[in-house]
């Protein structure tokens, strides 16, 4: 069956004078109809740059320096932008990670999510009176759907007027108005407290039921990927070091990156305990690394780990990774740790 979306080997650079640093390198995945996806991975990975290649809303001075995007058959890359109009908020969505400036300060919140419909659909055979009290019916009726509490009033109010979780429900509805195929969602629980983020991973999987649409969702936080995702792709200076299913790839993952983030997750089980870390750092965009860019921070790199970055080897039906040593078993993964510097739990002294 066709993808709804395949993303393949893309390269998102950043120009600097005539320089291109690549934030994103030759990846390459998947999304079927009705599917919920998921990218982890530590800020600056290239999570964002990604996504925004898609609807093609990089901002300037950065650029798709390579590869495909193909939505519903089309490829994005070869559209004009007013062919590109027509599929961003109709068919293809996102929900921006801050919507205090994502939304338009001066435009009450309501309008905001009609004139969405309006430009979609305004070539519909309605009068213009019947066609604006249809818009305002379909508006209330999203907003209401989202979970926004007195939909009439919010609808005449103001962004700043609105609490943090409110606006990134008024973010969700003007991103749902139109129904579309694939919404991307960027950190969209980002500053909210915890509770508001269970709500709005509830509102999530409510849209993917009720109305099919597949999501493709961004964060830094496993926990609520594991709580939405059936797929999670983990990214790494760029590229996507691991594939597979949730919950396949949390129980026996496969790269020296996934096992860190995994470890250096708060448990009930290690409560009052020091988290694990991982030493080191992130490559920035500015250092080129040939091979595997995780292998300076790896307790288990070998030589070839810095000489060519892994091909992609499947694990099994549902599971995917990039790396030289994906088959060492569990208990020799330990006995190589021991001789290395391995994860250290944080404020454990690693500085010699």
């Amino acid at each position: 069956m066709a993808k709804l979306l395949e993303v393949r080997n893309l390269s998102v650079a950043v120009r600097r004078g005539r320089k291109r640093l690549y934030a994103v390198r030759d990846i390459s995945y998947g999304i079927s109809g009705g599917e919920i996806v998921g990218i982890a991975g530590e800020s600056g990975c290239g999570k964002t740059l990604g996504a925004l290649a898609i609807p093609r809303l990089l901002p300037r001075g950065v650029e798709i320096a390579g590869g495909e995007i193909v939505f519903q058959g089309r490829n994005l890359g070869v559209l004009s932008e007013r062919e590109l109009c027509r599929i961003r908020g109709q068919s293809l969505s996102m929900i921006f990670q801050e919507p205090m400036t994502s939304l338009n300060p001066l435009m009450k919140t309501g309008r905001q999510i009609s004139e969405v419909m309006e430009l979609h659909r305004g070539n519909v055979p309605y009068h213009r009176g019947d066609f604006s009290a249809l818009c305002r019916k379909e508006t209330l009726d999203i907003m209401r759907k989202t979970g926004l509490p007195d939909a009439e009033r919010i609808y005449r109010a103001y962004p700043h007027e609105l609490s943090g979780g409110m606006r990134q429900r008024v973010m969700i509805a003007l991103s749902i108005i139109c129904r579309p195929a694939l919404l991307i969602a960027d950190e969209p629980t980002t500053a909210l407290d915890v509770t508001i983020q269970a709500q709005i991973i509830s509102l999530m999987k409510n849209i993917n039921r009720e109305l099919g649409t597949s999501i493709l969702f961004i964060s830094h936080d496993l926990a609520l990927i594991s709580q939405l995702c059936s797929r999670i792709l983990i990214m790494y200076a760029g590229k996507i070091v691991e594939e597979g299913r949730v919950g396949e790839v949390f129980s026996r993952p496969a790269h020296e990156y996934t096992r860190g983030l995994l470890f250096s997750i708060p448990s009930r089980e290690h409560k009052g305990a020091a988290l694990a870390n991982i030493p080191g750092r992130v490559p920035s965009i500015e250092e080129f690394v040939p091979g595997c860019p995780f292998a300076p921070r790896c307790a288990l790199s070998h030589e070839s780990c810095y000489r060519v970055f892994p091909e992609r080897k499947q694990l099994n039906e549902n599971h995917w990774v990039c790396c030289n040593l994906p088959n060492v078993s569990p208990l020799r993964r330990e006995e190589r740790r021991e001789g290395h510097a391995g994860f250290k739990a944080a404020g454990s002294d690693h500085s010699g």
